[in-house]
């Protein structure tokens, strides 16, 4: 076998042995955790919002510490259109439950998810998410706030999705 076979045959053993170690990724022929999701999530009463999400594994190569899973998501509304940043991990082995934290893109007032805690299912992903509003004066202040009575975790359950549906969301 020359060097050639080498490299095939040793990128082939890092890149499968990826997939069996984290099998929550999207692997040929079966689909993952990872990859394209979308749905609905109710932000405040009659303020329904559009979620679309791209989730990545993390590929063998980047490093110890970082988190399994990265990706994007957009959420969009009637008066508020928001790009976030995400990551988390796996919290069992077959990733069936996660948990994500989302940073939006940009600053300023408006009400925003905080983090995604769920469970994947095949074609369907059932998170929990809480929402953190900023006031026009940057107070951040959550809806499970202290200060209150705290509102029960927001339920978003997400369907199978394409990138041209993320690309087309907002």
């Amino acid at each position: 076998m020359g060097l050639i076979g080498v490299l095939v045959v040793g990128f082939g053993l890092i890149y499968g042995s990826h997939w069996l170690l984290n099998p929550w990724v999207t692997v040929p022929g079966r689909p993952g955790l990872t990859g394209y999701w979308q749905g609905e999530v109710t932000v405040a009463p009659g303020d329904n919002r559009r979620v679309v999400l791209h989730l990545k594994g993390d590929p063998p190569n980047r490093c110890q510490n970082c988190p399994d899973i990265d990706g994007e998501a957009k959420v969009c509304g009637a008066t508020q259109h928001t790009t976030y940043d995400v990551w988390g991990d796996p919290l069992n082995f077959r990733g069936t439950r996660f948990s994500l934290k989302i940073r939006p893109v940009r600053e300023g007032p408006g009400r925003f998810l905080n983090r995604l805690d769920g469970e994947w299912d095949g074609d369907l992903i059932r998170a929990d998410t809480e929402i953190t509003v900023i006031d026009a004066d940057g107070v951040a202040r959550s809806t499970t706030s202290s200060d209150r009575p705290p509102d029960p975790p927001l339920r978003v359950e997400l369907r199978r999705a394409t990138a041209g549906d993320y690309r087309a969301a907002c």
